[in-house]
């Protein structure tokens, strides 16, 4: 679908400056993703970040792009559920929490926290992962910074997980409940 888009735009009036806008915007919002607190890009309110510390774990996730796009694939891993989801977190493209899944996209937010819980424990079967506290779970899919004053905590995919599921076709899960696309 992004090669149609793309040959449509280069055959159109401005359609090179669509193109570069994109382009500058995709570099933006990864550059938001993976975003560090010594970056001077003007583009953050740095006092604001300095609330949020990264929640550090044992595990290190070894997974490569080609993996998660392999995972991506197996029903029994990724079901529709955790699919719209992945395709709900890429569209935020910055971390988040269930709370504002939920306000963005509907459902409630312990929807989207059991659908997390249910991805990971199969995750967690698949990839034989045993020496794992349960508390960090999560490290598998997601990064995650923890609030210093409220203790909220939001999420963000894991790089190589986000880029698999730019490169996965996802066009038969609707971004929004009720919608075609």
């Amino acid at each position: 679908m992004e090669k149609d888009i793309r040959e449509i735009l280069e055959n159109t009036k401005n359609g090179d400056k669509v193109i570069s806008y994109i382009k500058e915007l995709e570099e933006h919002i990864m550059h938001h993703h993976h975003h560090d607190e010594n970056c001077d890009c003007g583009c953050h309110d740095h006092d604001e970040e300095e609330e949020w510390e990264e929640i550090k774990t044992p595990y290190k996730n070894n997974l490569t792009v080609k993996d998660w796009e392999k995972l991506l694939k197996d029903e029994n891993i990724f079901t529709k559920d955790s699919l719209t989801l992945m395709k709900r977190m890429r569209h935020i493209a910055a971390p988040t929490s269930p709370i504002e899944l939920a306000d963005m996209f509907g459902f409630g937010a312990m929807y989207y926290k059991n659908e997390v819980d249910k991805l990971e424990q199969r995750l967690i079967e698949k990839l034989k992962i045993n020496k794992l506290d349960k508390n960090y779970y999560w490290a598998i899919i997601f990064d995650c910074w923890k609030n210093k004053k409220t203790e909220e905590q939001i999420y963000a995919l894991k790089t190589e997980l986000y880029e698999a599921i730019g490169n996965t076709d996802f066009s038969n899960i609707p971004l929004r409940e009720n919608s075609l696309i």
